[in-house]
This record gives structure tokens, sequence and C-alpha cells, in this order.
């Protein structure tokens, strides 16, 4: 059996585990609520609509991402996801019971039912999660990049991820890495730098597949238009297809009409917060309420954005375009808020409304800083292909301060993979990132002495003749 097809097969068994675990939930709320002597009128309301309710909870627990592969992930945000998604099947279910018997299934069945179905899931999701920790964690990182310098980036991506997964175990230079390949069987995974040749990719990932040690690769912007290629034959010659990026007609059209329905019900019902924000924002700060700013769409196209004002009045006016910061002194009191909780962004569903964009996409930006990234990255026009949207991929699974290139990778992810199905995910895990407020943080200026401290802490040791890495990570 090959690995896609285990892994299809866990997601089965976990779905059906999980669909157990929800009518558990419900049953025993009903037992605490009337006892041994249900009433037939609400017993029978929950007879009717369970199976819709199954379906529901099979979805919304797809959309929110908790049959993909938790391993390496955080707990917490397992947790949270996992309150999130009980929370909307919960509003689900109000839904359904009011449709099909008014209100014969009493509110606190559902509370209830909520606060024992988070406690079922969390548990048993905790089990497997520590389970597969303390299978899979605490594995032997092996680097291989050009030099160490560009080794220790990599090594702060692996010392700043979730604890007890990864231990930084050594460092090797590619030019050095034959003479060195003992080192290889004494780790369990060996990530490979992007700017390793494709000859020295293919030589070690040989060799590490020999002996049966994982390989991380961090792929070129170029290698992720070949994810969804399609192998074609030419006569007796394998060939990949791979079309340029962008949507098609079709999904042109099916992405306008749920951004037109969508954020017409967004507008409606965010419209008290919107009336709220544009009195609180002129009240604790000069300057007007809605910030306006010129952005580049889709194909290059100039519009003008639209946001709740979270920084002080003009407040490029001395410095010209400039990133927002973590520690930024231009960003009001208020701002801080409404930036963290994305509030800020609420305008922009009538940017979506007038076509300008879009809800699910790469983030807009000014045409000042595309011509700066271009420079380094001239795959960056890619992502242009599709309108700029209020959130997107790189949104949910990036931070506000990860690189350029990083979010890049995620943004041409999106575009080569997108789907309705894609879109409603992201919008769905986007409440997830909401009150995570480190992922709203700006760029940090004091990044660098942050890492050469967390370097300190971590006990690594640089051997100059080596280029040698050795981590004493706990857990």
């Amino acid at each position: 059996m090959s690995r896609n097809s285990v892994v299809k097969f866990y997601k089965v068994l976990f779905s059906i585990f999980d669909l157990f675990l929800v009518n558990v939930g419900i049953i025993l709320a009903f037992r605490l609520k009337f006892g041994e002597v249900i009433p037939m009128y609400n017993w029978s309301s929950y007879i009717t609509i369970w199976p819709f309710l199954s379906f529901v909870a099979l979805i919304i627990f797809y959309m929110f991402d908790l049959y993909s592969n938790w391993r390496r992930k955080s707990l917490y945000h397992l947790i949270y996801t996992i309150v999130l998604s009980i929370g909307m099947l919960s509003l689900f279910t109000m839904a359904l019971t009011f449709w099909y018997r008014g209100f014969s299934f009493p509110r606190s069945i559902i509370v209830l039912s909520f606060i024992i179905q988070v406690i079922l899931f969390t548990l048993v999701r905790s089990f497997i999660w520590w389970i597969a920790k303390q299978r899979y964690g605490r594995r032997k990182v092996l680097i291989i990049d050009e030099n160490l310098e560009q080794g220790l980036q990599f090594a702060r991506k692996f010392m700043q991820h979730t604890s007890g997964w990864f231990i930084i175990h050594n460092f090797v230079p590619v030019s050095e890495w034959k003479r060195m390949m003992n080192l290889i069987q004494e780790v369990d995974v060996v990530l490979l730098s992007p700017s390793l040749s494709r000859e020295q990719q293919a030589d070690i990932l040989s060799y590490c597949s020999r002996y049966g040690k994982e390989v991380l690769l961090v792929p070129e912007l170029f290698e992720l238009f070949i994810l969804d290629a399609e192998p074609q034959q030419i006569d007796d010659m394998l060939v990949l297809s791979v079309q340029p990026p962008g949507l098609t007609a079709a999904q042109l059209f099916l992405k306008r009409a749920f951004d037109i329905v969508m954020s017409a019900v967004l507008i409606v019902l965010l419209s008290p917060i919107m009336l709220v924000l544009f009195i609180l924002v002129p009240l604790t700060s000069k300057g007007p309420a809605i910030f306006k700013q010129e952005r580049i769409g889709r194909n290059g196209k100039e519009y003008m954005i639209y946001k709740f004002r979270s920084m002080v009045h003009n407040a490029e006016q001395k410095t010209g375009p400039t990133l927002a910061t973590d520690d930024d002194p231009r960003i009001t009191p208020l701002g801080k808020f409404i930036r963290a909780t994305r509030l800020d962004e609420i305008p922009q569903l009538f940017n979506v409304l007038r076509g300008d964009m879009s809800l699910v996409g790469p983030r807009p930006e000014r045409a000042f800083f595309i011509n700066q990234f271009k420079e380094n990255l001239p795959d960056y026009t890619y992502r242009m292909s599709v309108k700029p949207g209020i959130t997107g991929l790189a949104q949910v699974m990036a931070k506000y301060s990860t690189t350029v290139e990083d979010k890049l990778r995620f943004d041409l992810m999106y575009v080569r993979n997108y789907s309705l199905a894609l879109d409603i995910k992201i919008l769905l895990q986007t409440l997830r990132v909401v009150f995570q407020w480190e992922q709203s943080s700006g760029v940090n200026h004091n990044q660098q002495l942050y890492e050469q401290d967390l370097i300190k802490k971590l006990n690594l040791e640089i051997a100059a003749g080596r280029g040698k890495i050795v981590g004493k990570r706990r857990s």
C-alpha cells in the first residue's frame, strides 16, 4: 500500500471516529439534561437531524484543516482549531433544529454538547498528538548549505518551531558533505538549502534514501509551478505539462460570484462594528477614520484600497514608504488592537464588491515595494495573476514578519492549487489566526539581536574549523 493510500485510510478512520464523538457528545448532553427518560419530542428532533448534522460536521472539520497532518504542529493551535470547529458546528446545529422542529431541540442541549464535544475531541486529539510526538519528536537535524551564515538562518527556523520536535545536531557545508558523509548516518532529518545545485541535491537525496533518512527540501520558486503538472507522453518520451499561472474562465466566474455574495453578506453582518470604528478611530487620534492608499491589483492594475486607519495621520509624510515594524511608534493604541484582530481590513469588503479585490488571494502591495521585491525575486509578478485578497494562504500559514520570499511560496501555491473549497478553508482558518496576535506582528528591527540571544540560550557551539553546530535543546 502506497504512502498516499495509507494517509487516505487514516483520514477515513479519523472522520468515522469524529462522527462517533460528535454524536456521543449530543447523547451525553441529553443524559445530563433529562436523565434516563428523554422526552420523545426532543429525542425525535435529534434522530431527524443527525444525518445532516454528521454531514455538516465532516465538512466543517475538513474546512478547518483537522484532517491535515498535525505532526510537528503546535498543540495550542490544534486545541484552538477544535474549539472553533465545534463552535461552528453548534451554530449549524441551532440552524438545523430550528429548520426542522422549531426549538424542540433544546438550546441547553446544544450548549452541553458543545462543552462535551470540545472535551472529547481535545482529549482524543491531544493524546494522538502526544503519541506522535513521542514517536516522531526530537528528530536530529543536519543542515546542508553553502556556508555557515546561511545555515544559521535555517537553524533559527527549527529553534523557533514548536518545542520538542527537532534538535539541531549539525551543519555541513555542501562542499564538504562527501567528506563528512558519516554525519548523515547520525541524524534523522537532513535539510537541503535551495542554494544547492540540482546535482548536489540529487546526490544527497539518493544517499539519504539509501540510509532511510528523511529529507526536507526548501523549494525554489519555479519548482512550485510543477506541483500540479500533468504527466504526458510524446512518442516514447515522458514529459510534464506545466500551464501558466492563473485561473480558468470558469474559475474566475465562480470566484467572482462567491466574492459578490459573501462580501455583501459580510458587509451587512459587520456593519455595527464598522459604525463603531468609524466613530472611535477619529475620536482616539487626529485624522479621518478611513485610510486610502494606492495598491497594485491583478495584472498590475492600480486601485485605491480602503482600511480603518491604525496609524497616526500622514504617518509616512517624513519617512516615505516604510513597512510597519513590531514596535512601530506610528501605530495608535486603538490601531494596535484593530491590526491584531484584522478589524482594520473590514472596509476592503467594498473593494471586493467593486471588483478590485477578492476575499481570498495574495495580499496587495504598493508599487514602491513591488519594484524592490522584483529585483531579487523575478517570479514575484506571478502572484499578480489573480486578484489580491483580504486574506490568503500566506496570512493563514505564515506571520506578518515572514520574509517576502517565504510568503511568495505560499502565494504561488495558492495560485497553482486554487479551488472554491480552498477559498472557503482559508476564510474559516482566518478565524483561527485572528486572535493569534503574534501572527500580526510587524517586522521586528530587534530580530537579529533576539536570534543571537536565542542561539546563545540553546548552547549552540560554532566550530569555525568544521562549521559545526551542536544543539543541546530540551523539550
